[in-house]
């Protein structure tokens, strides 16, 4: 029986934290069949907060708990779903790193050079592999290209869902808008997410439209009251700078959601489209979850969720790509020289107002949209490519 290491922010309330949970998940399930045996070192992201209730997540919570501190001498395999300069090439046997990469055209040599240490890299699109491939293309041989998946919760969708969805959110304005993502940075040029531009040109285009609404579900980096004040100062500014006369209703949401919470929002009858001027995605987990929830999107049409978003299947917003703001240039994850894209105000208002005018042809092309990503992307049609990649290593 082989001895596998997981390191990774299984615990974190983060988009690695959702990432390291599926490639746990595949992992625990194999433990449990006693075909390998497992133990998690659970590490940090960033400046998020970590699950410390065992109970959470239908129990999954505790039962990665379980796993870590484990102590294996000597290991044979090792997934490590954290950064490429955190990697640990010494680690086992066999290294398998898994990373996101950048959300811009190129990424740090010396994250290249950690690719070539390892046994092998996966990105959750070809899109963040493009960036290390430029660099290296002999890279190829080591890559695999292994998608996350959306919460099981959504595939499977019931009458009943949408009733549950309109007790637990209510909203005033008949036609909202949902942006989803948090907040990168404090202004409008070094915002990642983009979502002060993405609030000021729907206030603009709906201006006196008493039907229209924002819902906004973010963060600063932490679920705490203290980070909610923080984001409320911020957004308040924002929503002044643009003039509250004739303006959207506007929600905000904040703190942890479950996954059946993240559904009834998706699937809420008031809820009519995902907006997303996004200068650049390693993945784009909302996007999916929109998609697989039958949600019309608007989104850039660049970077990493243009590989399950492709012709018909969202409203595509025109950009220029642009050198990222130097004051995000930290020569680690952003390099001078990158670029990212910068959704044209043009391009996106054109397609809110065809959306406005025309919801019905967008709801049916996201309901088809939905009925390929529930096959593609759901946690079987995954771990099945996860099996098939290293399958024979365990």
């Amino acid at each position: 029986m082989k001895s596998v290491i997981l390191r990774a922010p299984v615990l974190t309330q983060s988009g690695y934290g959702v990432h390291s949970r599926q490639v746990a998940r595949w992992l625990i399930e194999k433990a449990e069949n006693s075909e390998i045996n497992l133990s998690i070192q659970c590490v940090p992201w960033g400046d998020t907060s970590w699950f410390v209730n065992p109970d959470l997540c239908d129990g999954f919570i505790g039962k990665m708990m379980s796993y870590s501190g484990k102590e294996i001498k000597n290991p044979d395999v090792s997934f490590q779903v954290i950064l490429p300069n955190e990697w640990d090439q010494s680690l086992a046997k066999i290294n398998v790193g898994i990373t996101a990469g950048v959300e811009t055209d190129r990424c740090n040599p010396e994250w290249v050079k950690a690719c070539n240490k390892m046994s092998s890299v996966v990105f959750p699109s070809t899109f963040s592999a493009s960036s290390f491939l430029k660099i290296n293309p002999n890279l190829k041989e080591k890559i695999a290209v292994i998608p996350e998946s959306f919460p099981e919760v959504l595939e499977e969708i019931e009458k009943e869902d949408i009733d549950a969805a309109k007790e637990f959110f209510e909203f005033d304005t008949d036609f909202n808008y949902l942006i989803f993502g948090q907040l990168t940075g404090y202004n409008t040029e070094n915002d990642r997410k983009n979502i002060f531009n993405t609030i000021k040109w729907i206030c603009e285009e709906h201006k006196n439209d008493e039907s229209v609404g924002i819902v906004l579900k973010t963060n600063m980096g932490r679920s705490t009251i203290l980070d909610y004040k923080r984001l409320q100062s911020v957004v308040t500014n924002v929503l002044n700078e643009i003039g509250r006369d004739g303006m959207p209703d506007f929600y905000i949401l904040h703190g942890n959601m479950s996954d059946e919470h993240v559904k009834h929002l998706y699937l809420h009858p008031k809820i009519k489209c995902l907006v997303s001027c996004t200068r650049g995605e390693g993945f784009g987990l909302p996007l999916l979850e929109a998609a697989a929830s039958g949600l019309p999107i608007i989104a850039t049409n660049w970077s990493g969720h243009t590989d399950y978003l492709k012709a018909d299947d969202f409203m595509k917003v025109k950009y220029d790509l642009v050198p990222v703001p130097s004051e995000k240039i930290d020569n680690q994850i952003f390099i001078q020289g990158s670029l990212w894209a910068n959704p044209t105000e043009k391009s996106f208002k054109e397609c809110l107002r065809k959306f406005r005018d025309h919801p019905k042809i967008f709801e049916r092309r996201a309901r088809t949209l939905r009925e390929k990503i529930v096959k593609s992307h759901s946690y079987d049609a995954i771990s099945r490519s996860y099996e098939s990649r290293f399958g024979k290593i365990l």
